[in-house]
């Protein structure tokens, strides 16, 4: 089906209300067009402040990932756009998470959770945590540890994974190994 420009950018705004963020690529197949008439679409989009665009991706302006001055929730610690994650919870409160690590832990630990997203490491554009593939331990310490980095894709985490180490994880398998971890370092106590 062909769009005009008006439907393509009407459908892109829908797409992201509907999921939070997109990539490129996501958006030509999905309106059956180039990356380069996505991008267009995307300019006018952004200059009307409808939606950021960040590498590869993009997210409705009124969704950053900017929780203001805003401490984690498990730690206290500061949040940053670059790591941060949000629990959303059912009656809409909302607890941010300096990164990952302490985002799975929230996660983990409520029973009213309606969902929650994390940031893509290399990207910055905000993930469903249940889709987003983590690394584990890698060697590069950037909050709490041990390190939990958060990506949207399985390829591009595999190959942070090859120049930084650690272990890739699924969200649960994420929660089990955090869960055994603290278990194994209670019982050394």
């Amino acid at each position: 089906m062909t769009y005009s420009s008006i439907d393509r950018e009407k459908k892109i705004l829908e797409l992201l209300q509907k999921q939070g963020n997109a990539s490129i690529q996501e958006l030509a197949e999905l309106l059956e067009v180039s990356t380069m008439t996505i991008h267009r679409d995307l300019n006018k989009l952004m200059e009307a402040g409808q939606i950021q665009k960040k590498h590869g991706g993009v997210t409705l302006a009124g969704k950053t990932v900017s929780m203001g001055e805003a401490s984690c929730a498990m730690c206290n610690k500061p949040t940053s756009e670059r790591t941060v994650f949000i629990v959303q919870f059912e009656t809409g409160e909302k607890k941010p998470a300096c990164c990952a690590h302490c985002g799975l832990m929230i996660q983990s630990q409520s029973s009213n959770v309606l969902q929650s997203l994390t940031v893509d490491y290399l990207h910055g554009y905000m993930v469903s945590a249940n889709q987003a593939i983590y690394v584990l331990g890698s060697e590069l310490n950037i909050c709490c540890v041990p390190s939990v980095l958060s990506f949207g894709l399985q390829q591009e985490a595999e190959k942070f994974q090859r120049g930084f180490g650690g272990s890739l994880m699924n969200m649960e398998e994420a929660i089990r190994h955090l869960h055994g971890m603290m278990h194994v370092h209670g019982q050394g106590a």
